[in-house]
């Protein structure tokens, strides 16, 4: 009997196996804190052991009887025999992680503002009324969604593809080549010692300011944003074909970004975040609507009162290093003249700033600033006197102040525009395709807390 019910038992499990093996999920990244408060508030107390009992009993029952004449008389004899059997069976199931996931999605699925996995057909009056659509509603949901919908502490699941950030990977391409070069006394002696020491002194300042995070920047695969008249919509790739003119325009990139850590990765992060493989990430919306722009290193915020421009300057330091290890060459013909360049477009967007046009009398003056002064320029501090000069013409013309932060912001847009890191060097010729990375793509991105990353 307990062979027959540990097997029915077994029957069971590989059943409910078949019917949840299309739902099989392999973990990357999975933040346990998280998840048990997520379900914790959503369901209360989570059991951490289940038990399952089962009983089976069996009963018997023998009983005869007779008669029998005893002279003149009667007696009666009556037999019973009465047994019965019982047997338990108990199972213990700890719960793990892996089956808390599985209940925390199985509750907020119905719910996820976004979600990953194939889409609906769309039905040929809804092909109608999108061609025709002068604004996007929530009848059109999920093939369009609408970017105010993104409030912060809402759930999404995205499919994208896992990529660490361009500083982070920066940081790991610097540390390895010079573990690689201090083994091999052959590479060290081809080595600018000086250019060494300096990108030494640099990645741990970086390492340092990322504080054990690793900051994550991916491309969606199956949403990009068309802005229009102000507001962001998240929009299937496939429909943009169907879409009124305006919406196809202004098609831009969709990333995901946000930091985890490295302890909670279950694989080797260089398999992981330097492949680009297609994964779902759930996570939580950390800032409400879609970003123009985020700060990977989040330890800046710390540091942004005493050094403004730091955050802007961290955020260009991945992409541009990048873009000089892929493609940058360095011409001092062409460094001084993009400086110039730098700076001309530095006081018009200064000016810009103030709603005002430039008179040809300050652009002049601009002018000759720039030439007179951008060989000065070759540090983060020269840089930042020679641009200060440039924004005292600008305030002495328009009668106007700009404060630190804006300084800051226009300097280093200024200084991406012609392909300058944030000391003046020279990154990548602009024209030169081949320094160009994906996620340097202008786009627009959702800032969020990762929970799991899957597939």
């Amino acid at each position: 009997m307990i062979q027959r019910l540990k097997m029915w038992i077994r029957i069971k499990v590989l059943r409910r196996g078949v019917r949840e093996m299309k739902r099989v999920r392999e973990f990357i990244y999975l933040d346990e804190v998280s998840v048990t408060s997520l379900l914790a508030s959503i369901l209360g107390a989570i059991p951490s052991e289940i038990t399952e009992k089962l009983t089976n009993s069996t009963r018997s029952e023998l009983g005869g009887g007779g008669e029998y004449k005893v002279g003149a008389g009667k007696a009666n004899a009556t037999m019973k025999r009465e047994v019965t059997r019982t047997s338990d069976y108990q199972v213990l199931r700890k719960a793990s992680i892996q089956a808390t996931f599985k209940d925390l999605y199985a509750s907020v699925e119905s719910s996820l503002v976004l979600r990953s996995g194939s889409f609906p057909e769309l039905k040929p009056a809804t092909m109608r009324k999108l061609r025709n659509a002068s604004s996007m509603r929530s009848e059109f949901s999920p093939w369009i969604i609408d970017g105010a919908s993104l409030k912060r502490g809402r759930l999404i699941e995205l499919e994208v593809e896992l990529r660490a950030d361009a500083i982070f990977r920066t940081s790991t391409i610097i540390t390895s080549m010079t573990n690689i070069i201090g083994q091999s006394p052959a590479l060290a002696a081809e080595v600018d010692t000086q250019e060494m020491r300096t990108a030494i002194e640099v990645n741990g300042f970086i390492q340092e300011l990322m504080a054990g995070l690793i900051p994550i920047k991916c491309r969606a695969i199956n949403y990009e944003v068309s802005t229009v008249e102000g507001r962001d919509f998240l929009i299937n790739g496939d429909i943009f074909s169907e879409l009124p003119e305006v919406y196809r325009l202004n098609r831009r990139p969709l990333y995901l970004v946000g930091v985890v850590e490295e302890a909670l990765f279950w694989k080797d992060i260089r398999r992981v975040l330097f492949s680009g493989s297609s994964v779902k990430v759930l996570c939580r919306v950390g800032r409400d609507k879609v970003q123009d722009s985020w700060s990977p290193v989040k330890l800046v915020d710390v540091l942004k009162e005493v050094v403004p421009d730091m955050e802007s300057a961290m955020d260009e330091f991945g992409p541009s290093a990048l873009r000089a290890m892929t493609g940058g060459v360095n011409d001092s013909g062409d460094v001084t003249q993009l400086r110039e360049s730098a700076l001309a477009r530095y006081g018009e967007l200064l000016v810009e700033l103030q709603g005002a046009t430039m008179s040809e009398e300050l652009r002049a003056r601009i002018a000759h600033v720039a030439s007179s002064r951008s060989s000065e320029m070759g540090s983060v501090a020269a840089n930042r006197a020679v641009f200060r000069a440039v924004a005292e013409c600008v305030s002495d013309d328009l009668s106007c102040q700009f404060t630190s932060d804006d300084e800051a912001r226009m300097r280093g847009e200024a200084l991406t525009q012609h392909g300058l890191m944030v000391d003046g060097s020279f990154s990548v010729r602009p024209e030169n395709s081949s320094g160009r990375l994906d996620d340097t793509v202008d786009g627009k991105c959702i800032d969020a807390e990762i929970v799991a990353i899957y597939w």
